[in-house]
């Protein structure tokens, strides 16, 4: 389970290939969401060949389809049940295209039944060993691991504010165990996450967390509020976060960016490895119980 997961170690090789990175980020990143679930609010399963986890929440990458593994013959169907799925629930979502995903044309049937490819993110590994072990002190921007209930609700309100998230969103993170660590330490549990929050003139303007499982550490959570931005606070976390990554034996760290934050990434270490394909669609117009077989798509935001 994952919240008695140790550090033991598979991780990355010395050297590791393009898939072999690609693969770890997509790992980390659904174990996350695995840890996400361990709370009512979010719902993550693993059904007849797809790994999905659903928050309900009125903002895309809250409701993620992480993995597809099914037969050609029965991949139409299956798609369709899933948009029905949203449809019903009246949400927005993406569908990942990973480098394992089978069939390995997904992206042009995701599309043909509604499921445009929206966006890539870039798969970005750094070798630990590779970078300044001086890590974790950017000048003048002052970093604190969250260790209270207060350090999380200012680190929910600045990640929401920086993702542009609907209101809901730092209320529903602040009623999750991966996110708030009076609801972890109440349920006995211990997550293998750290956060980080950096200020700029006494705000909360930055947020990272360190997420670990199966010996990979990943990146996850990262945000800079737009007033705060190259200004170097989202430098400042992402660097506080390899800091511990090194402590704690790690000898990678990976991360799926965003195509805007890889320059921020390449200056602290990391590099590209590949990219993960995003399809995503809005199904809020969509009349409830009524999904055709292609889908009329609302306005994207």
């Amino acid at each position: 389970m994952l919240e008695t997961m140790k550090s033991e170690r598979r991780g990355l090789g010395t050297e590791p290939s393009p898939e072999e990175a690609v693969k770890a980020c997509e790992e980390n990143y659904a174990d996350y969401w695995r840890c996400a679930a361990l709370s009512s609010n979010a719902d993550f399963s693993e059904i007849r060949g797809i790994t999905r986890c659903i928050t309900g929440l009125q903002q895309e990458v809250f409701n993620i389809v992480l993995s597809c593994h099914i037969e050609e013959d029965a991949i139409d169907a299956r798609i369709d049940e899933e948009i029905r799925d949203f449809g019903a629930r009246q949400i927005p979502a993406i569908w990942h295209v990973g480098m394992s995903t089978r069939p390995k044309d997904l992206g042009r049937y995701l599309e043909a039944r509604g499921f445009p490819h929206d966006y890539d993110l870039m798969a970005m590994a750094v070798d630990l060993e590779s970078v300044d072990g001086g890590a974790g002190r950017q000048d003048g921007v002052p970093v604190r691991r969250v260790a209270s209930e207060q350090d999380c609700r200012e680190w929910a309100g600045c990640l929401a504010e920086s993702w542009e998230s609907p209101k809901e969103v730092a209320p529903w993170m602040m009623n999750n165990a991966c996110f708030n660590l009076a609801i972890e330490q109440r349920r006995g549990l211990s997550l293998p996450r750290k956060m980080y929050l950096a200020s700029l003139e006494g705000v909360p303007s930055a947020g990272s967390m360190l997420f670990w499982s199966n010996g990979i550490a990943g990146l996850q959570t990262v945000g800079t509020v737009h007033a705060a931005r190259r200004k170097g606070v989202g430098t400042a976390v992402v660097e506080s976060a390899l800091a511990d990554a090194r402590t704690m034996g790690f000898k990678h760290v990976v991360v799926l960016s965003t195509v805007e934050a890889v320059d921020m990434y390449k200056r602290c270490g990391f590099r590209v490895f590949g990219e993960l394909p995003e399809h995503m669609v809005d199904l809020r117009k969509v009349e409830r119980g009524n999904a055709p077989s292609q889908y009329c798509l609302s306005a994207l935001p």
